[in-house]
């Protein structure tokens, strides 16, 4: 599997550029001044939160929570371009594929929620409530902020911080610090434990991954936003211990290790075995590139 993944890195047009004129720099330097500016970001975030909820229309905390990454593209594309000096490329914004990547990530990450879904109701640990077709009309707009918040998460947690750690090391340590970087800021969401927090670090080599496969951050954040959008506003599962309007309600049978707690079903050993077959699927699925 890792001659594999390397094979991915080596043949990615993304990776290629992140090398070219490298500065020399220590370790210790190379590493404040990463934390540094993860820190701005989460501070910036913090700020633009506060904005975004006094002018928000809906008041609701996931709403905002959502709301607020629309100002991350902008911040990653600034960084990126204008003090790195290297294109919006480089970090996976492949052209002439953008649409066609992210509906077969769309389409993936759908059916990796779907599939814990069908698990849990065979183990008896999910349970069919109905439907509230009052929220319909809350599609369009949460499918469009989750996209911008699952996209935003992949820009800086694949896009940004594989390639900035690639420069100078292996594409495996790079991966594994992208896990814990996208897991970082998950310890603050209600109901997180430690069988989340070890689902999300896996999730993050699953997404990291399929960066490197289909060798653009498009397929990667399709996989994430349906995920996500799945999760909460189809079927009515907490998404990262949030809860979100939805059109059809599923419950958990108690909560467990089996069905995840108030975290929701990404807490669950359901879970856990479905991102490890999705990773297995995302090293091994057959055509490599789109």
């Amino acid at each position: 599997m890792l001659s594999i993944i390397k094979e991915f890195a080596d043949n990615s047009e993304t990776l290629k550029e992140v090398r070219s004129n490298v500065e020399e720099m220590s370790s210790i330097k190379e590493i404040g001044i990463y934390i540094g500016l993860f820190i701005l970001l989460i501070i910036i975030l913090k700020i633009f939160g506060y904005i975004f909820m006094i002018y928000s229309p809906i008041k609701e905390d996931i709403f905002v929570t959502l709301g607020r990454f629309i100002i991350v593209p902008f911040v990653i594309y600034f960084y990126v371009t204008k003090i790195e000096k290297r294109s919006w490329r480089s970090i996976g914004f492949s052209k002439g594929n953008g649409i066609s990547s992210t509906l077969k990530g769309l389409l993936f990450g759908f059916l990796m929620f779907s599939a814990v879904v069908a698990i849990g109701m065979l183990l008896g640990q999910f349970r069919f409530e109905g439907y509230d077709l009052s929220s319909l009309i809350l599609v369009i707009p949460y499918f469009i902020l989750f996209a911008i918040q699952c996209f935003s998460e992949e820009m800086y947690a694949r896009g940004w911080t594989i390639t900035y750690f690639f420069k100078r090391h292996s594409i495996f340590l790079a991966m594994v610090i992208n896990c814990i970087v996208f897991a970082l800021p998950h310890l603050f969401s209600p109901g997180i434990d430690l069988l989340s927090i070890v689902n999300i670090f896996i999730v993050g080599m699953v997404f990291a991954v399929i960066f490197l496969r289909f060798d653009n951050i498009w397929v990667c954040g399709g996989v994430h936003t349906a995920w996500n959008f799945s999760q909460g506003i189809i079927l009515g599962f907490n998404v990262s211990g949030y809860t979100t309007p939805s059109i059809m309600k599923f419950s958990q049978v108690g909560q467990n290790l089996i069905n995840g707690g108030a975290f929701g079903p990404e807490s669950s050993l359901i879970t856990t075995a479905v991102f490890i077959i999705s990773l297995i699927i995302a090293v091994y699925y057959p055509n490599s590139k789109n």
